[in-house]
């Protein structure tokens, strides 16, 4: 009987084991499908395959499927302004076996968390990750050291270019075309011509004319001569250049071939900020009023299509992100069980040995639920410690200066932020923390010490607010943040 036993569970593992390799077979080729439908933009699909290659991976403890999976939702999650839960999602690769043996997938970590952090303009923390993962390339060898070179490049021209530092971007726009010699033009012609257009540009803030002219030419060749049928910002370019010259009518023309490439590809992004440039040049050069106020509407209307299809976007990707966390907490039925049950027939053979272990089975399996039900509790118990402390959580990351503080923040008061940014749109995320500072009711002496400024600097930095926001004089300005939001004042943060 026990060498029926020893023979049936033998067989029973062989088919486990051949469940769990097709699993894994099926995990990667979600993947792959999910790099496709991330390079042609599908952005829903894609964020969806990604969860279904994740989901199969936890089924089968599959650590590089679980790693890289993350990693693409984390992309993807960004992709759509989603940070907190992407930055999440990178957490989660950080825990797995594939990420710390693997030089790529950490460079790709700093990757995706520095695109988070340009997002939400903490483009120091931005630039730091950046440069993290720099030190990582330089272990890579061949196309995948070069491609990561090429990103990571870009993505600090990127950074700079929005904290208006002229000359790093311009350096590591030269980094990129230095890195992009001895490679077959025809084949690398969208680096080229990205490279070239961010050259031009460059030149043009720079006011130096003569260079702008030089590389914005280089990058029409490219499209004459590969027919081109997407365009990016030549045109563009073209035209904040001939408008700086002085040139009306050429400046008019580029800019009008810049939106009708847009129209022709189709792309509804590009159209919307082709209609505000437009609707911008003509009211700025006073060329014609009628067209601006063409443009301005045009604008208005698609970007408020655009804004609720991108609603729609995120409302679903919530869900899908929602469903995922539903199914990490309840056990699913995977396909190796399906496989496994059906081998269990091989089993009938044993089954008087099954039913004299019957009661000696049954004992054990009412301890597991009975520890299953104290193991719940614990975590239910956790969870509601966690929320409790996520305030305190808060005020820690205020006193050590942290990054994280903000986001954090924003998650706990959304209501406040929002309101900060419909009083100004534009403001800066040092801006925001040193608000969040007094709407938690810091003293002064406290965001002195905790931001590493002296005290004369935090009150300089209020009186400013003070006229940016228009509070009066005689306003509590600690209170006048809590207000702003509909909060009542609070009792001052201690230092301690």
């Amino acid at each position: 009987m026990k060498k029926l036993l020893l023979l049936s569970i033998l067989i029973l593992f062989a088919f486990k084991g051949i469940a769990v390799d097709h699993q894994k077979h099926e995990v990667d080729s979600l993947l792959n499908k999910t790099r496709e439908l991330f390079n042609t933009g599908q952005l829903l699909p894609y964020i969806e395959t990604a969860i279904k290659a994740l989901n199969l991976s936890n089924e089968t403890n599959y650590d590089e499927g679980k790693a890289k999976a993350h990693s693409w939702i984390a992309e993807g999650l960004v992709t759509v302004g989603l940070f907190k839960e992407g930055l999440k999602h990178l957490e989660s690769v950080e825990k797995t076996d594939f990420y710390r043996k693997g030089i790529l997938a950490q460079s790709e970590v700093h990757r995706v968390r520095g695109r988070a952090y340009g997002e939400l303009r903490l483009y120091q923390q931005a630039i730091r990750e950046f440069r993290l993962q720099l030190g990582l390339i330089k272990n890579l060898t061949g196309e995948k050291q070069k491609k990561s070179y090429q990103f990571t490049y870009e993505n600090l021209s990127i950074v700079f270019d929005a904290i208006s530092q002229l000359d790093s971007v311009e350096k590591y726009n030269q980094l990129l075309l230095n890195n992009l010699k001895g490679e077959d033009e025809k084949k690398e012609v969208f680096r080229y011509l990205v490279v070239y257009d961010n050259l031009g540009k460059l030149y043009v803030k720079k006011n130096d004319f003569l260079k702008a002219q030089q590389y914005l030419d280089k990058a029409l060749a490219l499209v004459e001569k590969y027919k081109i049928p997407v365009v990016l910002n030549t045109y563009s370019s073209l035209g904040t250049l001939e408008e700086k010259k002085g040139n009306l009518r050429q400046a008019a023309d580029f800019y009008e071939r810049s939106l009708a490439n847009k129209r022709a590809i189709g792309s509804r992004n590009g159209m919307k900020n082709s209609y505000r440039e437009l609707a911008d040049f003509y009211r700025r050069t006073k060329v014609d009023k009628a067209k601006a106020d063409q443009y301005n509407m045009a604008f208005s209307r698609l970007n408020d299509s655009l804004e609720s299809e991108n609603r729609q976007v995120v409302d679903q990707v919530l869900s899908q992100i929602l469903k995922l966390k539903d199914e990490e907490s309840n056990t699913k039925v995977s396909k190796s069980v399906t496989i496994a049950m059906a081998a269990l027939a091989l089993l009938l053979a044993a089954i008087a040995f099954f039913v004299w272990r019957h009661k000696h089975n049954r004992k054990i399996l009412d301890e597991k639920e009975e520890a299953l039900q104290e193991t719940e509790t614990i975590n239910k118990e956790l969870t509601e410690q966690i929320g409790e402390n996520k305030f305190n959580n808060l005020i820690e990351l205020a006193k050590s200066n942290n990054p994280e503080f903000l986001i954090l923040f924003t998650e706990l008061y959304p209501e406040f932020i929002q309101a900060l940014k419909t009083l100004d749109p534009n403001l800066r995320s040092t801006e925001l923390e040193f608000c969040a500072m007094a709407f938690l009711n810091f003293s002064t002496k406290n965001i002195s010490e905790y931001t590493f400024v002296t005290i004369r600097a935090v009150q300089v930095r209020k009186n400013r607010l003070r006229k940016k926001f228009d509070i009066p004089s005689d306003a509590d300005f600690n209170n006048w943040m809590r207000e702003l939001a509909g909060t009542p004042t609070m009792p001052l943060q201690s230092e301690d």
